[in-house]
């Protein structure tokens, strides 16, 4: 969890990034970068291991400090990794106190690997199903998926940031939509109606593509997250901009945005569509259904 918000910390210049942990030795600063140690009468300034309850007890005598973070916070962003105790216990405990400030709130979660064991899984899936229910909307990322984004040769640390890299271009772009105003605008009210609720799962995508067939080729790829859990998933609410330079054509955003409403014309949609003259002979087509 910690390292997956480092690194969207040096990237996203427009929210503040804050990374929890009991384990000090987890806080190694870095610009951009708030710190919350927490729980130290506890865990004596380590981390927690796979004790979902010491994690928790943790949390629960910070609640005060916990409740200061999300003071004046229009949403608040979850971003942990579950299975182990820190992060399936403690971010019940902020996501609840979260819950108090009326904010939305989004969890992004990764799952174990499955070599990890059926004890760690079983950790996750209580977890996540708890989380659930404090949270607006969630989505997940078993981390075995990240085998099908990457080669044999590909070392750890960069496999690893395969993952960072696809969350940071999906959520610059979401909160792109929000501050850039567009041809036809999308706003922090329109991103409250599609995430508003209780329990609902989440599905997330950027995809940018050039050359003749652009937007054949957004069309093939823009439902599928290859690192996503989407088993199930019926989208309900759908969100999405398209954004291009001038060459963008009303045909081509017709064509992409058809090929969306189709997966369910029931669903309630909302849609923008913004120029961005560094795209040149690019499309970019963020997508954020739940």
């Amino acid at each position: 969890g910690g390292s997956i918000v480092s690194e969207i910390g040096r990237s996203l210049k427009k929210a503040t990034f804050v990374i929890a942990d009991t384990d000090v030795r987890a806080l190694k600063k870095r610009s951009g970068i708030k710190y919350f140690w927490f729980g130290e009468e506890f865990t004596h300034g380590l981390g927690t291991g796979v004790n979902v309850e010491l994690a928790k007890q943790a949390a629960e005598s910070a609640k005060e400090k916990i409740s200061d973070i999300f003071k004046d916070q229009d949403i608040i962003i979850f971003v942990a990794s579950l299975g182990g105790g820190l992060g399936s216990g403690a971010t019940q405990v902020f996501a609840d106190v979260a819950r108090e400030f009326g904010g939305i709130t989004l969890g992004i979660f990764t799952m174990p690997f499955r070599f990890e064991g059926a004890n760690k899984q079983r950790i996750a899936q209580n977890a996540l199903k708890s989380l659930r229910r404090s949270l607006n909307v969630s989505l997940v990322i078993p981390n075995e998926k990240i085998f099908k984004v990457i080669g044999e040769e590909t070392p750890i640390t960069a496999a690893f940031s395969t993952v960072n890299k696809s969350l940071i271009e999906s959520l610059e772009s979401l909160i792109d939509l929000i501050y850039n105003p567009g041809v036809i605008n999308i706003d922090f009210a329109d991103l409250r109606t599609i995430l508003k609720g209780r329990g609902n799962s989440a599905f997330l995508n950027t995809i940018e593509e050039s050359g003749k067939d652009r937007v054949e080729k957004i069309c093939e790829k823009v439902f599928n997250n290859p690192l996503l859990q989407n088993s199930g998933f019926e989208a309900e609410k759908i969100l999405f901009n398209i954004e291009g330079s001038e060459n963008l054509s009303m045909f081509e955003v017709e064509k992409i945005s058809s090929h969306i409403s189709n997966l369910n014309p029931k669903a309630k949609i909302i849609f923008g569509i913004s120029k961005n003259t560094k795209l040149n002979n690019k499309i970019k087509t963020t997508i954020l259904m739940t």
